[in-house]
């Protein structure tokens, strides 16, 4: 690590790795706990959405798993290239920056943008099988096939930037700055098992509940059967229709799905890089 760094500790599963290993890391973890965590996902989706639509024909097991090919397909591609952006950029930007917020939220972005290419048709394919905008996968891969400008198109701002971004930006400062904190008051780098499920726990609860009212807006957008209006349009009509209240619609079953995954992840993540270092030990 540079002496440019400030007080930055890395940690101590981090030592031994690189980008690629990361990011190898990363995917294994987000797609272990992708699955599990799926319906409830669904279901909040399901509550963000237009009143007037009703998902009565799209309940059970199949119902609720809808969307959830492409999303087991392409998620751990996107992880991985999202992680070795993030590694990348975090380690780049701690020379001139140090560990200041900035940081950390400057690589979360970098993140995102970097995997966009894929989570874009990703997230356009499995919000709308949950919706029932498409009637089954192969829908989805039709029309993206037909339009994939016009999918990047109208949703990469309401979903990268908007959505994504933020995300990502808020989850890693968390994350990070907590992480940061436990570090010193341990004097190590490394953190027990529980302490990275907890902090994980913390970073989902908080992120997913800070950007819920951008989740509604992104789902009304890209869920939208037909032309969608824009950012400040879908968001003028929710306050003047729904009133404020609908800005936090799905936040609990948001806070449900994600709290989990975010502690699982960074559970498996760390546990998985910890394995790999030890093997490249031997």
């Amino acid at each position: 690590m540079s002496q440019d760094s400030g007080s930055f500790v890395a940690p101590a599963s981090d030592v031994r790795l690189t980008a690629a290993d990361q990011a190898f890391a990363g995917a294994s973890a987000k797609a272990a706990t992708k699955l599990s965590l799926y319906p409830l996902d669904t279901w909040k989706s399901r509550k963000q959405a237009r009143g007037d639509l009703d998902f009565r024909h799209l309940r059970g097991i199949r119902g609720v798993y809808r969307g959830v090919v492409p999303k087991l397909l392409l998620y751990s591609p996107y992880q991985a290239v999202y992680m070795s952006a993030y590694i990348t950029s975090r380690d780049s930007l701690l020379g001139p920056l140090g560990d200041s917020a900035l940081t950390f939220v400057a690589a979360g972005i970098a993140a995102e943008v970097a995997g966009a290419a894929i989570r874009v048709p990703m997230e356009v394919s499995k919000l709308r099988l949950q919706l029932g905008v498409y009637s089954n996968t192969w829908h989805a891969v039709k029309d993206f096939c037909r339009n994939p400008w016009q999918i990047y198109r109208g949703s990469f701002l309401p979903q990268t930037i908007m959505h994504d971004c933020f995300y990502s930006a808020c989850g890693w400062l968390i994350f990070e700055s907590g992480r940061q904190w436990l570090f010193a008051a341990h004097g190590c780098s490394s953190l027990p098992v529980y302490e990275n499920l907890g902090l994980g726990l913390v970073t989902g609860t908080l992120a997913s509940l800070v950007t819920n009212p951008v989740d509604v807006v992104k789902t009304r957008i890209i869920g939208c059967r037909d032309k969608p209006e824009g950012i400040l349009a879908t968001a003028a009509g929710i306050w003047r229709h729904e009133g404020i209240s609908a800005f936090w619609r799905g936040a609990a079953l948001r806070a449900l799905h994600l709290a989990p995954s975010h502690g699982l992840y960074m559970l498996l993540y760390e546990l998985t890089k910890r394995q790999m270092v030890a093997w490249r030990g031997t």
